[in-house]
């Protein structure tokens, strides 16, 4: 959705001026700098420019993603894969072999299967004589757990600004996976849409149409070494929004997609198809992205799209009377929808969606008069509304069947997590929290008082009528209000929203729990058995690099409540961290034996060593090269002799290792042309 500027003059009655410390929680991890410097393809990476990801777990198996950057001319690449339970790779798994194609795109989505549930696998990937990074993947529980992770993300424009939140998330030791609510890439123009950071220039400059223009963009997205760093280290489980395609997308259309833009069938299959080449998603015939995953007993996954599966396009405005036949979802995935929901077991039902489910009232701002809303002008009641039509509550019919769903079938511990708008929400969900817009009101919204005997209406002191909760996440770096309009108004609009606006003291959303319209960030969303809860954490900025993050607030739904309730403080972490991926590429190797620039670690004993450990190398011609000792995670442990010229021949290396810790280190041997050998050794 884009947030259209509304030039609004209301009346503040109540302000909160929130202050936060920023806190670096991430204490310990090696820094931006020294993973990846700005500025275009990481050297470091060649030929895996892009990194390498992982998504769409299951009890058993994982996606595992890279792409190869290829050599001119060439059209295919065979390459090798490996799986371990380690990161020094001592546990091997599995490993095997892949073919990457120019058809697509030579990116490479491998499904590992054979996996133990519940469990963290280090993954990299073997091609042009590189290594990939290794990656770090996850698979889900089948038995009972104590608590679920996971963090939730959305609407991540490029040039709006840096991808600090996913940084952060990067960092985390205990998510289970980090779920992507859409608009993972934007669509427009260079210099179109919101704040323009300096350095930060789409690619290609033009709106993208082409399978060329879209491949570009997402390669350019997947170059930004925070992005590289959150796929290496968690595991992603995504669906598309509207800006993988074009804005307000629906299945037939786009608002920005007109008929000199072509086919808009053909572009909309061109965005599937990208989107299954560049992301690590369990590819299906159909390229439909939604399916549910099960996290065990504590939870189900279920994954909708509401963008361009059956979508059908929204009305002119927010009171246009309702079509049944204007769905959200098509009737084949609303069948599926339900028979997911009526039929889990799992105590939390977890419902992944791209637009506000929940009705959102923005009447207060139509028309002033001595600062106060006009409750005759029904176009100007519009003119606001309508800025917020592209959401469920255009599509009633399906939205009331969902929540009558809920409420008939006793289904209880649903929580619904949502993109696309740039904000912070978190919602009791009910059908009509408020009356409005009524013309025997004046428009004004009235309270619709919860009836015992219907299960209609709403109390928003005790939350009943409330049938499920809603936590809506802010982006990490697309335009909010702040940008779209001024901080002033995004204060005065937050708190018209959820404060009595006076003479009458009329509420218009008394189900909206908390709301913050101008940070960027991201939530962790907590289960366990007693609640669900959402930790709203944001950054300092989006103007450079930091890794600066705070605390905003939380919010539960305890067990069987079905409504929210706030809460001062954040969940604790997991007891058991996960081991991060190593930050370097892996310098071992299967050969011993470069034969391009004549190296080879010929013999290496005893191994393991304990005391002494006697190496022999072999130059086949004259070389300069250098010998060091690096550690399991690619971390230099020792310069046994700097870079130096050698005749060709064998020499003979006497290197204590007394001092060592016992583990895996990888001795290395390294030309001046960057040809590199490695053997492993183990101490003991």
């Amino acid at each position: 959705m884009q947030l259209k500027s509304l030039l609004l003059a209301l009346a503040c009655f109540f302000i909160s001026n929130l202050s936060a410390q920023y806190l670096d929680t991430r204490i310990g991890q090696v820094s931006r700098t020294q993973v990846i410097e700005r500025g275009g393809p990481d050297p470091r990476l060649k030929p895996f420019y892009h990194g390498v990801a992982s998504g769409d777990p299951t009890s058993s198996s994982v996606m595992i993603w890279t792409r190869i950057t290829p050599d001119a001319g060439q059209t295919s690449i065979d390459g090798q894969y490996f799986v371990a339970t380690d990161t020094a790779f001592q546990n091997m798994v599995t490993s095997g072999s892949f073919t990457a194609e120019e058809t697509s795109d030579f990116t490479v989505n491998i499904d590992i299967s054979g996996l133990n549930a519940g469990s963290v696998y280090y993954y990299y990937f073997r091609a042009l004589n590189a290594n990939s990074l290794i990656g770090r993947a996850k698979t889900c529980p089948t038995g009972n757990v104590e608590r679920l992770k996971f963090a939730v993300v959305s609407c991540s424009n490029y040039e709006g600004g840096y991808f600090n939140a996913y940084d952060a998330i990067s960092r985390r030791n205990d998510i289970d996976a980090v779920i992507h609510l859409g608009d993972y890439i934007y669509e427009y123009g260079s210099g179109t849409y919101g704040i323009n950071i300096p350095g930060r220039i789409n690619e290609p400059s033009n709106e993208i149409l082409t399978l060329a223009d879209y491949r570009t963009r997402y390669s350019l997205y997947r170059l930004d070494p925070d992005l590289i760093r959150l796929h290496q280290q968690q595991t992603m489980i995504n669906i598309w929004d509207d800006h993988e395609s074009a804005n307000n997308s629906w299945k037939d259309g786009a608002q920005n997609h007109n008929a000199g833009e072509g086919d808009w069938e053909v572009r909309k299959a061109i965005s599937k198809q990208v989107y299954f080449e560049w992301m690590p998603i369990r590819p299906n015939p159909e390229k439909q992205v939604y399916r549910s995953l099960s996290y065990g007993p504590m939870c189900d996954l279920i994954l909708l799209d509401t963008r361009l599966e059956g979508r059908v396009q929204s009305p002119p405005h927010f009171d246009t009377p309702d079509d049944p036949a204007r769905q959200m979802i098509s009737q084949t995935q609303y069948d599926w929808f339900m028979d997911k929901l009526k039929n889990s077991q799992a105590k939390w039902k977890v419902i992944g969606n791209q637009v506000l489910f929940s009705t959102f009232n923005v009447g207060f701002a139509a028309g002033f008069t001595d600062f106060m809303p006009d409750p005759s002008n029904i176009d100007s009641i519009r003119q606001v509304e309508d800025a917020f039509i592209d959401d469920w509550e255009s599509h009633v019919t399906q939205r009331d069947a969902i929540i009558d769903s809920l409420q008939n079938g006793n289904i209880d511990n649903v929580v619904i997590i949502t993109g696309d708008s740039h904000c912070s929400w978190a919602f009791d969900v009910t059908k009509k929290a408020v009356l409005y817009p009524e013309a025997q009101y004046m428009y004004l919204p009235q309270p619709n008082p919860y009836d015992t005997n219907t299960g209609d209406g709403y109390d928003k002191d005790t939350g009943a009528g409330s049938w499920a909760v809603e936590f809506g996440v802010p982006s990490i770096s697309s335009p909010n209000f702040d940008e779209s309009v001024s901080v002033l108004i995004a204060n005065l609009f937050e708190a018209q929203l959820v404060n009595p606006i006076p003479p009458n003291n009329v509420v218009y959303n008394p189900h909206l729990k908390y709301v913050d319209l101008d940070r960027h960030g991201y939530f962790i969303l907590d289960l366990n058995d007693n609640a669900a809860q959402a930790d709203f954490y944001y950054v300092s900025t989006l103007t450079q690099d930091t890794t600066l993050e705070s605390f905003g607030t939380a919010l539960y739904t305890a067990n069987g409540g079905n409504h929210l309730l706030a809460t001062g403080s954040p969940t604790p972490p997991k007891a058991t961290q996960d081991i991060p991926a190593p930050v370097d590429p892996p310098i071992f190797y299967t050969g011993v034996h470069d034969l391009e620039s004549g190296l080879a670690i010929l013999s290496c004993y005893p191994n393991p060593a304990s005391d002494v450990l006697f190496v022999q190398l072999g130059f086949h011609k004259s070389v300069k090269a250098a010998i060091s000792l690096y550690d399991a995670n690619g971390r230099l442990v020792r310069d046994i002799y700097p870079k130096q010229a050698y005749e060709a021949g064998v020499f003979n290396l006497v290197l204590s290792v007394k001092d060592l810790n016992a583990g895996v280190y990888f001795l290395r041997l390294e030309d001046e042309k960057g040809g590199v050998v490695a053997r492993r050794i183990a101490v003991e």
